[in-house]
């Protein structure tokens, strides 16, 4: 009985050790001389910020990001991020104008002017207006448009080239909306706050747009949107993982940006390299403290009138053109 006992008490010792050597392993407690076990290793730790704020750090082999240093170094003052609000709106400004003004006219005229000689538009104007009666009537049918607001947008728009502008213009009073209210909230929280999850899911919205208005195909803008649907999705998820987002982002545009390699537009292709470059060098180092981020926008506030500078180019867009110089001309209009 008593070597039972003996055994049974030796058994338990043996556990307790076996217990408390794993207890220190998790601690992180190196070990004595007398016990002679091995320093565990160091795993990488990720840290996750969860919807309520708490943060929870657990090994992951694929991701090793600290959000709370990536958030550290990105804290604002209020000027700042107004700042941040006020240059998103150069972008938009510049969309409406592009359009109204009809400046996609000119930038997709590859004729270098009219594709029709002054004479032949003139026979051509009167064919139509003896064919549909008036010249209120022939302006309608072919499509032409008459306004004295806009007396220079004569026609409607290619769609890669609306395409490009309702992209930006639904994306960007996301982003002003969210800089101007992180005034307002915990730096800890900004990262998890519903605003820049929609400022940043619009951006994907925004992104797919890019993507018909760089390529003028419908497939590969489905191809897109549905990629970044489930991007958009993914910023709605309870914990955030700022790198993979970010990652997403990068993507995106790495997508948008494929058909102007492919259709051989190298001197648009190098302005947008030259772009991004300089804008994410600005977003990653952050060289000018919190400012950069502003200064961020401002430098991706080109990106509005390369995207559509590429949309006037494609050929899908060229009809529309065409039939915006035809009815300029027959206004009497340079």
């Amino acid at each position: 009985m008593a070597t039972t006992f003996q055994r049974i008490a030796a058994s338990a010792l043996m556990l307790r050790r076996t217990e408390s050597e794993s207890s220190d392993d998790e601690r992180g407690i190196p070990p004595t001389k007398q016990s002679g076990r091995r320093t565990p290793r160091k795993k990488k730790i990720t840290r996750i910020v969860s919807e309520n704020g708490v943060s929870s750090n657990f090994p992951n082999k694929k991701e090793s990001f600290d959000a709370e240093e990536f958030l550290d170094k990105r804290v604002m003052t209020a000027i700042q991020e107004r700042f941040n609000a006020i240059t998103m709106i150069p972008g938009m400004i510049y969309c409406v104008y592009f359009i109204l003004a009809g400046c996609w006219i000119s930038a997709g005229d590859q004729h270098g002017g009219s594709p029709l000689q002054r004479s032949e538009n003139s026979d051509w104007a009167g064919m139509a207006q003896e064919a549909f009666g008036s010249e209120h009537g022939w302006r309608g049918s072919l499509g032409c448009i008459h306004s004295s607001a806009f007396p220079y947008l004569t026609a409607l728009p290619p769609l890669p080239v609306v395409a490009a502008a309702v992209g930006i213009l639904v994306h960007s009073p996301f982003s002003v909306m969210y800089h101007w209210r992180a005034t307002t909230i915990e730096p800890s929280y900004r990262v998890k706050h519903w605003s820049r999850r929609l400022d940043h899911a619009f951006i994907h919205f925004a992104s797919a747009c890019a993507a018909y208005a760089t390529s003028g195909r419908v497939d590969f803008f489905l191809l897109n949107a549905a990629f970044n649907m489930d991007c958009a999705y993914r910023q709605f998820e309870e914990k955030v993982y700022p790198k993979r987002n970010l990652n997403r982002i990068a993507s995106s545009v790495f997508l948008y940006l494929l058909p102007v390699l492919i259709y051989k537009q190298y001197f648009l292709f190098f302005q947008f390299f030259v772009m991004f470059a300089t804008g994410g060098w600005l977003f990653v180092q952050y060289p000018l403290g919190g400012w950069s981020h502003g200064v961020f926008h401002l430098v991706l506030s080109f990106l509005p009138h390369l995207i559509m500078k590429v949309a006037t180019q494609l050929e899908s867009s060229q009809l529309q053109i065409n039939l915006a110089v035809k009815c300029a001309d027959m206004e009497g209009q340079p």
